[in-house]
């Protein structure tokens, strides 16, 4: 059974220097962040301004504050029709597994494109056979690194169900690739009615290959998705929790996302009391 610490996405803090950022952060009582520099570090608009003196100034703050990074945020069109523009998002993604390397954290977390930004007439199949593709180049690079790449399953994107993503561990057999799990993406609007169903699946399949856990609040209008606060969310994070008894980590963040500054301890209580459903 994983022991759970928490954190919360350093760019839903605002903007400013790794020293800033992280103290704001640990002033808010998080141990742990997931860091996308172009959203959360000033003078940073893309990956290629991540210069070594960047992770330097990185890693001090870590140092100074106590605040691990267990996941790097790196979120490409990784499943994009448009070949150049998924040639393009596979070369930046590669690009910054020296930087997750040197942060020590625990994976590059991604998500693989949602099917409303693909070109009219795109399909699943089509979508999912370009991530496979991003994969078979980013995955040996990844393993020659030591670095763990996560791909997060969001119900409209081509990595939109647990079987998928079983069936895409299995196929790409490789050490390097696990899983973020967010269940208020998970969950789509035709599961609300079977959460503990669609939950337990999940967990079945693939809970061993979590790397860490996405905490936010969602509602729906129809199949509009609207981020809410936790304690009005249609997820049922008692199911959630309650089927990850006896995972295998030692440990897993759970990470808030869209978290408000100031709000920060009662999120904590939700989160500490989700988690302990599970124990």
């Amino acid at each position: 059974m994983p022991d759970f610490y928490l954190g919360a996405r350093a760019h839903d803090y605002g903007r400013g220097t790794p020293a800033e950022m992280f103290a704001r952060l640990r002033r808010d009582g998080w141990t742990c962040t997931q860091l996308a520099y172009p959203k959360a570090i000033e003078g940073i608009s893309t990956l290629e301004d991540v210069t070594p003196t960047v992770v330097e100034d990185t890693l001090a703050a870590m140092k100074g504050t106590g605040l691990r990074v267990p996941v790097l945020g790196v979120y490409r069109e990784l499943a994009a029709a448009d070949e150049t523009l998924r040639r393009r998002e596979v070369r930046a993604f590669i690009s910054q597994m020296p930087v997750c390397r040197a942060l020590g954290a625990l994976c590059m977390g991604s998500e693989t494109t949602g099917m409303e930004k693909q070109p009219v007439g795109t399909t699943l199949a089509q979508a999912r056979a370009q991530l496979e593709k991003s994969l078979e180049e980013i995955l040996p690079a990844a393993e020659a690194l030591g670095v763990t790449v996560a791909l997060e399953p969001v119900w409209h994107h081509a990595l939109s169900t647990a079987e998928y993503a079983r069936q895409l561990l299995d196929t790409m057999a490789s050490p390097a690739l696990r899983l973020i799990f967010d269940p208020a993406n998970l969950l789509g609007p035709d599961w609300l009615d079977r959460q503990d169903q669609l939950f337990g699946r999940a967990m079945d399949l693939w809970g061993d290959k979590i790397m860490a856990v996405h905490f936010k609040g969602v509602r729906y209008e129809g199949r509009r998705h609207i981020p809410c606060r936790l304690e009005d969310s249609v997820v049922e994070y008692e199911t959630v929790f309650r089927h990850m008894k006896g995972l295998p980590q030692e440990e897993l963040p759970v990470l808030r996302e869209e978290a408000v500054p100031g709000a920060a301890d009662s999120d904590r209580a939700v989160m500490t009391q989700a988690c302990r459903w599970m124990q």
